[in-house]
């Protein structure tokens, strides 16, 4: 497991993201579409997506200094990935636009009526490779935020992160390709209860807190929807009910809670503390569309949990 004494070293970014990103497409409809059926749009966008790079928005956005390993085309949806990452202020110096290579993409179909999203998606090809991993880009990050993809990249990311005494974060919506070797070398992981059948074959929240607990991670947040989220640790077992907001879009919303989690960690703030914010920026992006022009400021996150204290 990670989390060693910091070493005296020059940090430049307080957290690197390595994983998925894509360009969404957000196509909100009047309710989910029934099979073999046609359906008016009410409205649609374009934005940059992926759990890595919606987390680092966010915590750019709280005055983190962030920057991003991964790899996308040289087309369109390539250049709006990079205009999107200078926008925000996420670094990308140790990522690459690779020519002829085709940009990650995926549709999201939304319900006005709740606010609940169904996701495609297609991966950018060929994927960030160990040998492409940049070791001295990550041994000058206090921490990094991974999203389990690439498998082979992220273990060999942690490892450079957890040898500098840095902290590691999972955000892991579903299982991926060597999951249990990966686990060992996380600190602090996030996961939606989905996550509990698909990996323990269960989706009793304490029952899977407790045990991924055992697998490595010193702090395991499970998040629920509207239902709110349960963090673990050693010595501690929190719920934390979902803040009452109006939801339009939870696209990005668990991307959002885990990125609020790893600027409270950074802080080193209490767990309950921790927790309840986490929960407070996710309801927060949820009333209003978009993972970006929806993402709230620190000072809007913090008045919100002081109305509810």
């Amino acid at each position: 497991m990670g989390g060693g004494t910091p070493l005296e070293r020059y940090v430049e970014f307080d957290i690197a993201g390595l994983g998925t990103v894509v360009v969404d497409h957000q196509v909100i409809l009047e309710q989910y579409p029934e099979p073999d059926s046609k359906n008016e749009i009410q409205t649609d966008w374009f934005q940059v997506g992926g759990p890595v790079p919606t987390a680092l928005a966010v915590l750019a956005r709280f005055g983190r200094r962030t920057t991003f390993l991964g790899h996308w085309g040289d087309d369109p949806f390539g250049a709006m990935i990079e205009a999107d990452f200078q926008d925000e202020g996420i670094g990308f110096s140790g990522s690459c636009c690779r020519t002829g290579l085709r940009s990650g993409f995926a549709h999201a179909w939304i319900d006005a009526r709740t606010g609940q999203r169904t996701i495609a998606c297609s991966r950018a090809e060929s994927p960030l490779s160990v040998e492409e991993v940049d070791e001295q880009l990550l041994a000058r990050c206090g921490a990094i935020h991974l999203d389990g993809w690439p498998s082979e990249a992220a273990h060999y990311a942690a490892r450079i992160v957890q040898k500098n005494g840095g902290t590691v974060f999972l955000d892991s919506g579903s299982p991926k390709p060597s999951m249990e070797q990966l686990l060992p070398l996380v600190d602090v992981l996030n996961c939606p209860r989905r996550f509990l059948t698909q990996f323990l074959g269960h989706d009793d929240i304490p029952r899977g807190g407790r045990e991924l607990l055992a697998r490595g991670p010193r702090m395991v947040t499970i998040t629920d929807g509207d239902q709110g989220a349960m963090l673990f640790t050693g010595a501690e077992q929190l719920t934390q009910p979902a803040f009452p907001v109006t939801a339009v879009d939870t696209t990005g919303a668990g991307d959002v809670f885990s990125g609020a989690i790893v600027h409270a960690t950074l802080a080193g703030w209490p767990a309950d503390r921790t927790l309840k914010f986490a929960a407070a920026t996710a309801a927060l992006k949820c009333a209003k569309l978009g993972n970006r022009e929806a993402l709230p400021g620190l000072d809007e996150v913090l008045r919100m949990i002081e109305a509810e204290s």
